[in-house]
């Protein structure tokens, strides 16, 4: 049996439901393999209908449902644990999936993904069904990552790695940032990436200062950073990389800065083990920076977790200071981003970003480690 589809109907067992409709496509990716064009649009539905039929006959253990314009994806997915069926038109795909579900007591749904419009309907048609709002199912399924998802990743990773070594060499005075980025685009897809993981961020200058700066007009300078945070995409698993470029000559200030956000990676990473709370790795990065009296100026968490998506579970963020929210817990085969990061609005920002797992109960970093000053 499709060990995703297996492992979720033991979430659905524990958790006493005898139904659930998924409506994210990123989750239908990950349980079915089954991916369409449009993620803004519901081009596919996956349903788990009761176990036994009102007749008491076993029932199917999952079906997707999507319309005819995909049937040719769809029936290459089919097989005895995964049920299709196709839909004439988009707008009935609900309809099909409200008769799966009729003999169901208690159905859980996503509750940050169906629409509202969608559960009222669902709520009219399956009358006396409970419907049950629930969070992060299959995504607390999908934070630990198989052999194969590691090995995905990690060649993301390291076509981010190349590609960024080839940018570098072609890097001039004047460049501006959306330049830099087109061009960094199509060495990832010349490297075997599928596409960007996520719109590069190229800052330059002061620009840098903004960890989340939309790449624009801004231009490469002398005597200024440049910022790179960006991430290739391989078989459908995301890469995030940043690394800061010291162009010509910069100051001593600078440099300081830079070699500080680099020992404060390298620190926070020698720490994560497995079972360590997410929220001490952020903190042993934060502390070397309390030391030079720069705290304040660590504007984020340490790390996200990465995956189908570029922001997943587990979060490194500094301790909530809400007793309800409890720290997620670190595990081994867990992969997530290590970015520590100092901002200056005056001149602009450092940050360096790698990706680790968790091997053999310690940090393992995907491809190779940024290593010291890098200058152009």
């Amino acid at each position: 049996m499709n060990g995703q589809l297996s492992d979720f109907l033991q979430v659905l067992k524990g958790n006493h439901l005898d139904g659930f409709i998924v409506t994210n496509p990123v989750n239908i990716f990950y349980l079915t393999g089954f991916r369409g064009i449009s993620p803004q649009e519901r081009e596919s539905i996956l349903i788990f209908p009761p176990p036994r039929l009102a007749s008491g006959e076993a029932g199917p253990k999952a079906t997707l449902i999507t319309a005819k314009l995909y049937q040719a994806e769809a029936f290459k997915l089919r097989s005895k644990d995964l049920k299709i069926a196709i839909a004439n038109e988009r707008n009935k795909i609900f309809e099909i999936a409200q008769k799966l579900l009729k003999n169901a007591e208690k159905v859980g749904f996503e509750e940050h993904d169906l629409k509202y419009s969608e559960f009222r309907e669902f709520k009219k048609t399956l009358g006396k069904t409970k419907l049950v709002p629930c969070k992060n199912l299959i995504e607390d399924l999908r934070v630990v990552k198989t052999a194969d998802e590691h090995k995905k990743i990690e060649r993301a990773q390291i076509i981010s790695q190349k590609a960024f070594f080839e940018i570098i060499k072609t890097l001039k005075i004047g460049q501006t940032e959306t330049e830099i980025a087109e061009k960094l685009l199509k060495i990832i897809k010349s490297l075997g990436g599928q596409g960007l993981a996520f719109e590069s961020i190229i800052a330059s200058g002061p620009n840098s200062a903004k960890p989340h700066h939309v790449t624009g007009k801004g231009k490469v300078k002398k005597g200024e950073v440049l910022l790179f945070d960006f991430g290739a995409k391989y078989k459908d698993y995301c890469a995030d990389l940043s690394r800061t470029v010291l162009v010509g000559n910069v100051n001593d200030k600078i440099k300081n800065i830079y070699s500080l956000v680099e020992k404060a990676q390298r620190e926070a990473i020698k720490k994560i083990t497995h079972g360590i709370k997410s929220h001490k790795p952020h903190e042993h990065a934060l502390n070397v920076f309390r030391k030079e009296n720069l705290g304040d100026y660590f504007l984020h968490g340490l790390g996200h977790g990465i995956g189908l998506e570029v922001h997943e579970a587990p979060h490194l963020k500094p301790k909530h200071k809400y007793k309800e929210t409890k720290d997620e817990i670190l595990q081994e085969g867990m992969v997530f981003s290590v970015e520590p990061g100092l901002y200056f609005p005056s001149w602009g920002g450092v940050r360096i970003e790698d990706l680790v797992t968790i091997k053999g109960g310690k940090a393992k970093v995907l491809g190779r480690l940024s290593e010291g000053l890098i200058e152009v």
